[in-house]
Parts: C-alpha cells; sequence; structure tokens
C-alpha cells in the first residue's frame, strides 16, 4: 500500500514540519509512505497530476486554513478519478466542527495531533481491515501527544542545502499558557516541551540545511523564560557565524530584565521577535483572555528596540470585542510610537475550535463563513469602519512595513506630534494618506517601489504643505539606503556631492582619508574595490531645536544592515 501525505503551503519559501512528524510515526507495517510538498500558488492541475502520477492507494491532507479550499477541490477530483484512493484529512482547520468543510469528502479525518492516529489508521488498511466504530470515534476526538518524548525524530529527512533560502520550522515546545478566545491553542492543552538535546540537535540539521529563516513555532516561547535563556544563549554561541535568523513569538508582558539582556547581547540579525499586542485596551484584553500589563509590555519592546540588534514585529488585531474605531485608533497610535521594524495591522478571524465563535452572537459578528473566516463587523464597528482600516493597513504595509521610507515616516511623526489635530496623530495620518491614495486610484492597483516616493510627497504637499520640504531630504537619504541607487527621481536630486561617475571617484579620492575613518569596510577591504558601492549626498536635516543643519553623509551599498535590510550611512565630519 502507498500513501502520499500532502502538505500545501501559503508560498514556496515555507516549508512544512508537520508532514515530517507524520512520516517519522509511520513505520514499516504503515506501507509506503511518502511525502509532497506544493504550494498554494500552484496550480491545481499540476498539484493533481503530481499526486495521481504517483499511483497512491491513500492519500493524506495536512489542512490549514490556507490551504483548505485547494484541499477540497483536490480531494473531489482524486476521488472522480479514482473512487478506490482513500482519502484521509488532518490538521487545525479540519480538527473541529465535524471536519469543517472536508466533512462528506474524506474517507477519515483525524482530529488534533496525529502522529498516533495516522499510524493507526494506515496500519490498519495496509493489513486490510477498516477502522471499526470505536476507532473511528477516537479519530473524531481531539488529542494530543502528552508525552513528546514518545515521538519519533522528524527532522533527519532534511538534508544539507535542501531547504537553501527558505524558512525552515522547528518545535521546543506545544501549547499555550494562555487562553486566547481567538485562537484554538486552549484546545491544544497544556505547555509540553522537547528535551533541550532534541531542539539543539533539531537546530543543527536546519542550520545545515541553509535554511535563511528557522521559525520556533512556540505559541509563547518566553513562557518559561530560563528554558528559553538557555536555548538563546546556545544558538548565540553556536550560530552567529552562520547566516541563519532565528524568529520567536514572544509575550512582550512577560519579558524580564534577565531576559531582554539576553536578547541585548545577540549579534545584530541573529535573532527576530514577534510581539502580539492585540489591543492597548484592558476591556478588549479581558473579554478575549489575554489579560496583560500593556504599559509593561510596550516598556520591554521599547528596551528591545533601543538595542538596535533584533528585529522587531508587532501585531494588532482589528475587530476585537468592545473596541470601537475611536479606540482601535488609540491602539494604532500607540504601537506605531514604538517604531518596530514591522508592524502588522491584521483582522480578527472566527476560527473553527475557537471560544469566541462560540460566543460570535453575543458580539454581533458577521464574518465571511470560507476561509480565512475574516469579520466583517460586530457591535462595536461597522463594515465601513473595517474597510477604512482596510485601506490604512495597505497604506501602512506600503510606507512603512516596507522599510524604503523609515526616517521620512520618523521626521513625520515627530514633526506631527506637536499638533492635536485628529489628523497628525498617527491613525489620523494614515488615515488622510489612505482616502489620498483611494482618491488617485493607487490604492487598489499596484505601486512601484520608486513611485512611493513621489506619492507621498505629493500627498504632503497637498495635505501638509508645511513638512514637504524638508521631508524631501528625508525621503533622498532613505532612498539611496533602501534602494541601493544613485539614481534618485528628479524630485529628490538636489544635494549629491558629485554627479556623474568620474566626478564621484574624483570626489572619494580627494576625501579617501575621511571615508576611511568612518567605513567599517575600508579597513579590511582596499577602497578601488568597492568605489562603485560608495555615494555622498549632502543634507539638511532637522536638528532637536528644529532648525535645520547641513551635513554630508557616505553610503556604503554594500554593508547592508542586517537588522534592517537597509544600506549603512555614515556622517562625513
Amino acid at each position: 500500500m502507498k500513501t502520499t501525505i500532502i502538505a500545501i503551503n501559503s508560498q514556496y519559501v515555507h516549508s512544512n514540519l508537520a508532514v515530517n512528524y507524520l512520516k517519522a510515526a509511520c513505520g514499516r507495517e504503515c506501507g509506503d509512505v511518502l511525502v509532497l510538498e506544493f504550494s498554494i500558488n500552484e496550480s491545481l492541475k499540476s498539484i493533481f497530476r503530481r499526486i495521481m502520477n504517483e499511483k497512491p492507494d491513500v492519500v493524506a491532507f495536512s489542512c490549514y486554513i490556507w490551504n483548505i479550499e485547494h484541499v477540497v477541490k483536490l480531494a473531489g477530483d482524486i476521488k472522480k478519478a479514482d473512487k478506490e484512493i482513500i482519502v484521509i484529512a488532518g490538521g487545525p482547520e479540519v480538527s473541529f466542527e465535524s471536519g469543517g468543510l472536508m466533512s462528506g469528502i474524506a474517507d477519515y479525518i483525524i482530529c488534533g495531533e496525529g502522529e498516533e492516529d495516522l499510524p493507526l489508521i494506515l496500519k490498519l488498511l495496509n493489513s486490510g481491515e477498516r477502522p471499526c466504530e470505536n476507532t473511528i470515534r477516537r479519530l473524531q476526538t481531539h488529542k494530543v501527544t502528552e508525552d513528546l518524548d514518545s515521538l519519533n525524530f522528524p527532522y533527519d529527512s532534511i538534508k544539507p542545502g535542501s531547504l537553501k533560502d527558505r524558512i525552515a520550522y522547528v518545535e521546543a515546545s506545544r501549547g499555550c499558557p494562555f487562553r486566547c478566545s481567538y485562537c484554538i491553542s486552549p484546545v491544544i492543552g497544556k505547555v509540553r516541551n522537547f528535551d533541550l538535546d532534541w531542539v539543539y540537535r533539531a537546530l543543527d540539521i536546519l542550520v545545515e540545511s541553509e535554511a535563511k529563516v528557522i521559525k520556533f513555532v512556540d505559541r509563547t516561547f518566553n513562557a518559561d523564560e530560563q528554558r528559553a535563556h538557555r536555548i538563546l544563549t546556545h544558538i548565540k554561541q553556536k550560530y552567529s557565524e552562520r547566516r541563519t535568523v532565528f524568529h520567536f513569538e514572544i509575550d512582550p508582558g512577560l519579558l524580564t530584565g534577565n531576559l531582554i539582556d539576553c536578547l541585548s547581547s545577540m549579534p545584530p540579525g541573529l535573532v527576530q521577535i514577534e510581539a502580539g499586542i492585540q489591543s492597548i485596551h484592558e476591556k478588549t484584553l479581558k473579554a478575549v483572555k489575554r489579560v496583560y500589563h500593556v504599559d509593561n509590555a510596550l516598556s520591554n519592546l521599547e528596551k528591545l528596540l533601543a538595542g538596535r540588534n533584533i528585529h522587531v514585529h508587532v501585531d494588532l488585531i482589528a475587530g476585537l470585542p468592545y473596541e470601537s474605531f475611536s479606540d482601535f485608533a488609540m491602539s494604532f497610535s500607540r504601537v506605531y510610537g514604538l517604531f518596530a521594524h514591522h508592524f502588522q495591522l491584521g483582522f480578527l478571524k472566527i476560527l473553527r475550535g475557537s471560544r469566541l465563535k462560540e460566543e460570535a452572537g453575543s458580539h454581533g459578528y458577521r464574518y465571511r463563513d470560507y476561509p480565512p473566516y475574516e469579520v466583517i463587523s460586530n457591535n462595536y464597528i461597522t463594515a465601513d469602519e473595517l474597510l477604512e482600516i482596510g485601506g490604512i493597513e495597505a497604506c501602512l504595509n506600503l510606507f512603512y512595513n516596507s522599510g524604503r521610507l523609515v526616517s521620512t515616516m520618523k521626521y513625520i511623526y515627530n514633526a506631527l506630534k506637536k499638533h492635536e489635530k485628529p489628523e497628525c496623530d498617527p491613525f489620523g495620518f494614515y488615515r488622510a494618506l489612505a482616502r489620498y491614495m483611494r482618491m488617485k486610484g493607487h490604492l487598489d492597483s499596484p505601486v512601484k517601489a520608486s513611485k512611493t516616493y513621489f506619492i507621498l510627497y505629493k500627498f504632503l504637499e497637498e495635505k501638509f504643505p508645511h513638512l514637504a520640504k524638508e521631508a524631501v531630504e528625508y525621503m533622498r537619504f532613505d532612498y539611496y539606503t533602501s534602494m541601493k541607487n544613485t539614481a534618485v527621481p528628479a524630485f529628490l536630486s538636489k544635494g549629491s556631492v558629485h554627479a556623474g561617475r568620474k566626478t564621484r571617484y574624483k570626489w572619494i579620492a580627494e576625501n579617501r582619508e575621511k571615508l576611511e575613518k568612518i567605513l567599517p569596510r575600508l579597513s579590511e577591504i582596499p577602497l578601488e574595490e568597492i568605489m562603485h558601492q560608495i555615494h555622498a549626498s549632502s543634507f539638511k536635516f532637522a536638528n532637536e531645536t528644529g532648525s535645520m543643519t547641513d551635513c554630508v553623509m557616505a553610503f556604503d551599498f554594500g554593508d547592508i544592515c542586517p537588522v534592517t535590510g537597509l544600506a549603512r550611512s555614515y556622517r562625513i565630519e
């Protein structure tokens, strides 16, 4: 008997850890077991053809919110092509509500963690039997593996170089200490930890796979501070010289001084953290069972950001209980003021198996009945208001999260915070920007990276004319650091110390001594080898008193900050 376990990832760059666990759990008594990985960007026809070419007797799908619609279609096609093929479905998207969208399509549905149940089914099928009623009832009961030491090691199938430049996943624990009502983690149960030697062995394999990023899927990595400290210290000691980034999801409210010091000591770019704030309002947080001290959480994030060595990602969720449009605006402005490297503005999803879905009626939730089950409105925020927040999200991603206008957006923030007008706080600014983008036809159309600068400039000219002239200086600075290109748009072109290759090289030669003092790379590499990567330009920047001062900045397009991805710049005295 031949079984194909199918993973359909959200992007090619992602890999799937769950299917490796399932493959490792299946011994010889299960027959031949093969793993196939795809992405939702591949055509259904191509995926279907590759599955059927394997001539499987059993097809087992790993089902998630991002791939369930593909799985439903593929399972239907497989049954039409050969009704004798047995379809098994497992994963979060089918573990509740009798299998959700796969009910009536799959022959068997596994609820909860599948390392015990999938081998159980395959052994029966391989021996010519079918699961009895008791076994089917077992499959339909959500379960977890209490003893993680009983699992087979799933990482041995990952070969050196096989995940080059992709994202790999690793588990140090399962479960979550919190009971957030919008999440399905409460159903998964208490926190269970893998042995640290297991984790370290997995990290060795994933680093050798040349994955660009290794993401810990632990729902709250710092729930156990001592354990988190040990893993971070191990990573620092062993992998600091490797070109791998380690990503962790943390609760910022649980950060202690000891763990902050540990994170602050990491080499630049080695570690990324993702911190879910979700809301700053106590009533909202209490309603979703996520009670923590917001001020303390934000203060801890400020300390991490001050170290400039860790990429910090923060999250807010729009559409939570008791949070009105104006309340969300307050949450947005407060979190935006952190100036984290990435600010994700998400929308509440009413997930199968979550307590919030059971309580949806009491809050008047109206949401899409298809994946990803995103909220449309509730008793506290209207559909039009959430649509407007959607426009703000688009602008946030384009002008802030892209990293192309970091200095410009900080300048605007500092210049406007002195004013009390609604459009001068961060939410008001992005709200006005989203309306401008919609009016000009940019909001729902692709915008080239280089065009974002001109769009923002014209917006400032129209809405905040007193900022436009000074903002251009910061835009030009951002253009050099993010685009790494000396060919700036015409409206940004003034200020270059040199024009043309010959005059640029002449200027560099004349200022060689100054450059060698400030550009770190020149201590190891002769200037002649990297002259084409050096650029200099004069600027007028606002000082602490608000007046403009002249300076010359040198940019090294070959020296990229591992935290921000921006070219480094240095002031020439």
